[in-house]
């Protein structure tokens, strides 16, 4: 089987990400409802392709093509775009449309970034967006939040970590309270992007989400701002850290590699994570960092406005 997987295999919180066809969004323009179509119809006869044992080239070939065509129809679908500081053209998201590939999950859109990757958006139409969602929404274990549309999803870790991460799970650490213009809707939050439990790192990400003119942008910055860790929070992670060191010795002597204690000890160290969050959330506004976090915040909602 291709290898077409261009980013590491996430999964968090019990949940892996899944290829699936878009459904037709109900509420979709004919133009919106034309592209899920011809997208469900290339994903379809890649799938079959591939069940009938087609070669492995034949089949990079075929995807690259489809996704060239796609990327010239959603580039029509959103009309012209530039955001300053980004790249121009843009590259094409999902990065594959065989199934089972864990960039054909992706959501369908333009993806822009700066030179070095630390600044990115992603760019969809509305119906299209919202019609990925509800796709995801249905996987196990997906947060009700998902279920819920856009508006409700955008406040969830999954959200970005599925719509905007490179290869890493998001953790929101707080919200933060960006100003809306007239006519679009907007969220922002600091966080972490992290392939293992997040513990009592402090968080190192904006990621924001806009909702205006038709189109939903998600977007992703470093927060370079000094933020130190919390004192209080750093108490609170240090307790689920030490249940979870005795566990794993208890275990590890027992020498029974099915020994309950090991997952008791993980729980704790996921539990103690949410704890240092939670608690990061509500010391965070009276913090000195804070102000230079929702200024960073507001900087990148201004780029995903557009020029």
């Amino acid at each position: 089987m291709i290898r077409f997987a261009r980013r590491l295999a996430l999964q968090t919180a019990g949940v892996v990400l899944l290829a699936a066809s878009l459904p037709l969004a109900a509420v979709a323009g004919q133009a919106d409802d034309d592209y899920i179509a011809a997208r469900d119809k290339a994903a379809a006869a890649l799938a079959a392709a591939e069940k009938a044992g087609a070669n492995p080239d034949d089949l990079y070939k075929r995807d690259e093509a489809a996704l060239a065509t796609l990327q010239k129809r959603m580039a029509a679908l959103l009309g012209p775009l530039t955001f300053k500081g980004l790249n121009a053209p843009p590259t094409f998201s999902p990065g594959t449309l065989l199934d089972g590939q864990i960039e054909s999950a992706e959501p369908d859109g333009l993806r822009f970034s700066d030179a070095d990757f630390t600044t990115r958006l992603l760019v969809s139409p509305e119906p299209v967006f919202a019609a990925w969602l509800a796709a995801r929404a249905k996987e196990e274990n997906a947060p009700p939040e998902l279920a819920g549309g856009i508006k409700a999803a955008m406040a969830t870790d999954l959200f970005y970590t599925y719509a905007i991460s490179s290869d890493a799970a998001f953790a929101i650490y707080t919200q933060l309270p960006v100003a809306a213009t007239e006519g679009e809707t907007t969220y922002a939050a600091l966080g972490l992007f992290s392939q293992d439990v997040a513990a009592n790192q402090v968080p190192d990400s904006i990621v924001i989400t806009r909702i205006a003119n038709g189109r939903v942008i998600i977007g992703t910055s470093e927060a370079k701002v000094a933020i130190k860790s919390i004192p209080a929070c750093d108490q609170v992670w240090k307790t689920y850290a030490a249940k979870a060191k005795t566990l794993r010795a208890a275990a590890q002597k027992s020498k029974k590699d099915d020994d309950p204690r090991w997952d008791d000890a993980s729980r704790a160290e996921d539990e103690g994570s949410a704890a240092y969050r939670t608690c990061f959330a509500k010391e965070a506004k009276n913090q000195p960092f804070f102000t230079a976090a929702v200024a960073r915040a507001e900087a990148l909602l201004q780029t995903a406005r557009g020029n």
